[in-house]
């Protein structure tokens, strides 16, 4: 049965991976050597390490200062179409570099509070969005949401700053609902949900009214120093309101000055978390984003209900859930060993892990953002241009739920395969990772078979074929490769030759330095393996 009883054992190597592909964008394979033979608990403790300073804000590269301070300088807004895609770039940076969860967890809550950049109007919003999850990343998730009712990139992308006394927006409560907190759960009649009714969205909306955005002076959040709506009491419904009997009828006292709505809306989120269903909701979402998208009547009963509970009793901190989940023997599969493996290897890849997991595990730096500022961008253009055309762009989700992957039932993260994108996350591979990005001074970044081949902290032992293939697979498939696969690869390397084949050429590019044949051999192999099925899983 699923158990989320603490795991006892140390990592192995294939744990130790396991656990790095799920809580950040992809292993390094010094990590793997890191995290291998450690407690889970030790192991879990050092990911969830989340950086006390955030990263220096995206620049400019003409000026060398960033924008996402001068919101209202028309300079800025004429060329904003420019910094989006230097904002996509400088994340793209913070996740290739990030070795703990931070950047995965900033991903799960844009995610889950979805914004599409076609309707915001400043990348500035966007990226004040992106620092405010960052601020909550293990944090407090009821605040959060309190967060997000005031956050202006939300405010503009729901049409709330619209949401008026006398001509309400129910965009916002709805969403608020439907997707943040709640959950929709079955329709059991006509406009009445298993957790609320269609009269609960009003009265929601209601309560969201009055909150402006005045873009003659932002108002600023003293606890985030990020620019919130502003609270206009004129604008704002100030009647009580009455939510219905899934709130067991709470009602809320209508808001007459700026102290007392901003606590009618602290109100209305608390009642929403006093429901179960609202940790049962986000549980959920957090076990298929981690863990499986599969969840079955033991599963809710046996890890659902249980975080769940976890979550309730720490006030909706996100840190405890995460913890207990990553420790927990169902992660790793050894609660049902008898069915064998069915949680390593189960999910596919979303496109940015994919990319961003290859260019971490072959060792790829970033380019300086100060001191190399084109190439920076240049670099995450190319890594969002692959992520655009697998159908995941950065800060543009295709529908308000976000990307179907992570919310789309039955197929769930199978949505990210398509006949399309399979084509474009093979021809990316080599596009990007092996024949590489020509950067400003000529030189290209890419993987370098043979440079990291020869290296003993990679392969302990290059000239063996069988070695070299094993240890390639062992960390960059979940669930390694059998015999019959690692001799498929292998005919990659050797082209039908026999083993000693390989160790004479190897031995030869020792004696001589010359890397003709085992470049050549070696690309052939890596793509191969970065074209592998077995990649396309975590």
């Amino acid at each position: 049965m699923p158990s989320l009883a603490p795991k006892t054992t140390p990592l192995t190597r294939s744990q130790a991976a396991h656990l790095l592909r799920r809580s950040t964008f992809g292993p390094t394979r010094s990590q793997i050597d890191a995290l291998t033979g450690l407690s889970v608990g030790d192991a879990v403790q050092q990911l969830l390490q989340i950086p006390t300073v955030a990263p220096a804000p995206p620049i400019n590269p003409l000026t060398g200062n960033s924008w996402v301070v001068d919101i209202l300088d028309p300079a800025f807004v004429s060329e904003d179409f420019v910094y989006r895609e230097y904002l996509r770039g400088w994340w793209t940076g913070e996740m290739l570099r990030a070795e703990t969860i931070i950047e995965k967890m900033v991903m799960f809550l844009h995610s889950h509070f979805t914004t599409k950049d076609d309707k915001v109007p400043y990348s500035m919003l966007l990226y004040q969005q992106n620092a405010l999850f960052r601020i909550y990343a293990l944090g407090n998730f009821k605040e959060l949401v309190k967060k997000i009712c005031t956050d202006i990139c939300m405010s503009v992308f729901l049409d709330n700053y619209t949401n008026i006394a006398g001509q309400p927006n129910e965009n916002l409560g709805r969403e608020l609902l439907e997707l943040y907190t709640i959950g929709k759960g079955p329709q059991i009649g006509i406009g009445d949900y298993t957790t609320y009714t269609e009269d609960d969205v009003v009265t929601a909306a209601s309560v969201l009214t009055g909150h402006i955005i005045d873009t003659n002076q932002f108002n600023t959040d003293p606890s985030t120093g990020l620019f919130t709506t502003t609270i206009l009491p004129i604008f704002h419904d100030q009647s009580n309101k009455t939510f219905s009997s899934k709130f067991q009828n709470t009602t809320l006292t209508g808001g007459t000055n700026v102290a007392d709505i901003q606590s009618e809306l602290e109100a209305m989120i608390d009642m929403i978390f006093e429901q179960d269903a609202t940790a049962e909701h986000i549980v959920r979402k957090l076990y298929r984003f981690f863990t499986f998208y599969k969840i079955d009547a033991d599963v809710e009963q046996d890890i659902i209900q249980p975080l769940a509970q976890t979550f309730r009793t720490n006030n909706y901190e996100l840190l405890p859930v995460i913890q207990q989940l990553l420790n927990s023997q169902h992660f790793y599969d050894e609660d049902d060993l008898v069915d064998g493996n069915n949680i390593a290897g189960s999910i596919i890849k979303s496109p940015i892990d994919l990319t961003i997991g290859i260019a971490r595990y072959f060792g790829w730096t970033m380019p300086d953002m100060i001191t190399q500022t084109d190439d920076y961008y240049l670099v995450g253009a190319y890594f969002n241009a692959f992520g655009r055309n697998c159908q995941m762009e950065l800060f543009n989700p295709p529908e308000v739920a976000g990307w179907s992957a992570y919310h789309q039932s039955p197929d769930f993260n199978r949505n990210w395969m398509s006949s399309t994108s399979i084509v474009n996350r093979y021809i990316f591979a080599y596009f990007i990772h092996l024949n590489g990005i020509e950067l400003s001074d000529g030189t290209i970044l890419k993987i370098d078979p043979v440079s990291w081949v020869s290296d003993t902290n990679n392969i302990s032992n290059a000239a063996d074929p069988n070695v070299l293939i094993q240890e390639l697979t062992d960390d960059l498939f979940p669930a390694g490769a059998d015999a019959d696969r690692r001799a498929g690869l292998k005919n990659f390397l050797l082209d039908g030759f026999p083993d000693i084949y390989w160790t004479g050429v190897w031995v030869d590019y020792i004696n001589t330095g010359d890397a003709g044949v085992i470049e050549l051999r070696l690309l052939v192999l890596f793509n191969a393996i970065l074209q592998s099925p077995e990649l396309q899983l975590a």
